[in-house]
């Protein structure tokens, strides 16, 4: 039990449990405080933004590019001959899975970005397995969309030739645009150099430069 003094000198008991309530209702009261500071600080930073990008659009936008060069590296790689000979038919079927290649990418990097913006509010240790997950998700339905057109049976060959790339690209992309994005945005100038230097690294890994 506490006591309370008025102006008059008279003393009033407390309740602990009053104390209790009263304390519990402070520090309530100084984390909203805190919490909407915070978000008026983020709101700020993404206001200040030129060109602010969704988490969706990055991801999309990211899953095109990685869509497109790795798999025209691998292609190069298996068919140089065949593009040395200038051979049509190959050139045209090379082309087609390419292309599959790149709207597949965007469309899955588009749909898997739905998960990601929980888990770039979470623990370092889960985003990293997570990334690895939604690489390898990626790579399937990339892999085995681009293949597909190879008469069927080059989606299976077109999943495993993308699983690497899925999981190296997504391993090294999610952590650093979580660092760079503000309240599940980033900037254009932030997300151009950083998609292009994952995906140009991974090509670079698969010609061997």
């Amino acid at each position: 039990m506490h006591t309370t003094s008025t102006p008059f000198g008279l003393h009033w008991p407390i309740a602990d449990h009053d104390v209790a309530a009263r304390l519990s209702w402070l520090i309530n009261t100084n984390a909203a405080e805190e919490a909407r500071f915070s978000r008026a600080g983020l709101n700020e930073q993404i206001m200040m933004m030129r060109r602010p990008v969704s988490i969706q659009r990055a991801y999309a936008l990211f899953g095109m590019l990685l869509g497109t060069l790795p798999p025209a590296a691998i292609f190069y790689k298996m068919f140089w001959r065949e593009l040395a000979y200038q051979e049509p038919l190959m050139l045209l079927l090379i082309l087609a899975m390419n292309v599959a290649c790149c709207f597949a990418g965007r469309f899955f990097g588009s749909k898997l970005s739905l998960i990601v913006n929980g888990f770039e509010r979470g623990s370092w240790t889960k985003e990293f397995f997570m990334a690895l997950s939604i690489g390898w998700l990626w790579a399937i339905g990339t892999g085995a969309a681009g293949g597909l057109v190879f008469f069927g049976i080059g989606a299976i060959f077109g999943a495993s030739f993308a699983i690497p790339v899925g999981l190296l690209a997504f391993a090294l992309f999610m952590p650093l645009h979580r660092l760079l994005a503000r309240g599940g945005m980033i900037e254009a100038g932030h997300l151009w150099p950083l998609a292009c230097g994952v995906t140009l690294t991974v090509t670079a890994l698969i010609l061997g430069l």
